[in-house]
């Protein structure tokens, strides 16, 4: 017969190990329910660049930004201490409405004592004309005295005057930019206190390469499109030539255009916001049928050696296109492959994409 002892602890060792692998598979189950789903990983950001194809029109593409059209620097025309600003930097105001007010104390009592001055003359030559008339006083005396009346007339005018000058008045329609000066100063007449500027007219600037200035004809015919980056909701602005500068920037060898627009009705269309401006090249398309002009940095090669370019659609996904490469010319790329004129392409980021890839867009400012 077994001995009940030895038996139970030969079994020992192997209950032991049951419910240590018992233990252990409980744990790693309870860990498992414990991870949170892997996230979905956010939209890669890439830069894009739309392609050229042949039988559409050309369009150059520029990066500018917004500047006010009408800058101005109002002051008052009289000296005084400012007594109040009646509105806020940012603010929209109608031309002649009141935006700020001198201590017009001095100058109302300046217009008073011009006022009885001019009521004493007035009644002394209405005395002497009445003289005259009898025969008593010669004309001569009343000459004079109609004299001292002309000049007392024009030193009230002149009284009043200076007190309008207390109160400065928007010159046009626009928005208060910014205030130059604090309440309670005084301040010199000539001296700016307010900038504003004008809100129906919009500036845009862009900065246009050598290469491009040469062909663009600068003038009244010159026109243009520009679209706010910052409000991708409305209608591109139509814009017309302004100015150009004739020398270029000594670093960047550009040329500083400037053009001209009305924004959109309701749009806040800010001095500094981002712009995409567009302006049909006047220089005829040289493409065949087929070609496309594609940035140079958009063509890559894939793990066979075949050129290729990513292309973006419009629900955003990257898809990998074929091309076989004529020439490059500079900054962009001769190529032949079956694209859709105004494709878009992947000019920065491409490396590491995947077909079918949902990417962030992004162009350059």
């Amino acid at each position: 017969m077994a001995d009940p002892v030895r038996s139970a602890a030969s079994a020992a060792p192997g209950d032991v190990s049951l419910r240590v692998a018992c233990l252990l598979s409980l744990i790693a189950l309870l860990s498992a329910c414990g991870e949170e789903p892997a996230q979905p990983s956010p939209p890669r950001p890439v830069m894009v660049q739309s392609i050229e194809s042949a039988g559409e029109a050309r369009v150059l593409r520029y990066s500018g930004r917004v500047e006010a059209a009408e800058g101005t620097q109002l002051a008052f025309q009289a000296d005084g201490r400012i007594t109040r600003f009646l509105v806020n930097d940012g603010e929209r105001v109608e031309r002649g409405q009141v935006l700020a007010e001198l201590d017009d104390t001095d100058y109302r009592l300046q217009l008073r004592e011009a006022e009885v001055a001019l009521r004493t003359l007035e009644a002394d030559v209405a005395r002497r004309r009445g003289l005259r008339d009898e025969g008593i006083l010669a004309p001569a005396a009343v000459e004079q005295a109609e004299a001292q009346l002309a000049s007392a007339r024009a030193n009230r005018d002149a009284a009043a005057r200076q007190v309008g000058f207390t109160r400065l008045q928007a010159p046009y329609n626009g928005v208060v930019a910014r205030r130059l000066a604090a309440v309670g100063v005084v301040v010199p007449a000539g001296e700016p206190v307010l900038r504003m500027q004008d809100s129906d007219i919009v500036e845009v600037v862009v900065d246009v390469p050598e290469r491009d200035a040469a062909r663009l004809p600068f003038g009244p015919e010159l026109t243009a499109r520009g679209r706010v980056l910052a409000l991708p909701g409305l209608q591109p602005m139509a814009l017309i030539y302004r100015e150009h500068a004739t020398t270029p920037d000594e670093q960047s060898r550009t040329y500083r255009l400037a053009l001209r627009g009305t924004p959109p009705a309701g749009a806040n269309v800010l001095p500094g916001m981002a712009v995409q401006v567009a302006i049909e090249d006047p220089a005829p398309s040289t493409l065949a049928q087929g070609q496309h002009r594609v940035p140079v940095g958009a063509v890559l090669s894939d793990a066979e050696g075949q050129s290729v370019v990513w292309t973006v659609g419009e629900d955003n996904a990257a898809q990998p296109v074929a091309v076989r490469v004529h020439s490059v010319d500079g900054a962009h790329a001769l190529v032949d492959a079956t694209l859709q004129p105004s494709t878009r392409v992947v000019v920065a980021g491409a490396r590491l994409l995947q077909a079918g890839q949902v990417v962030e867009p992004r162009t350059r400012r």
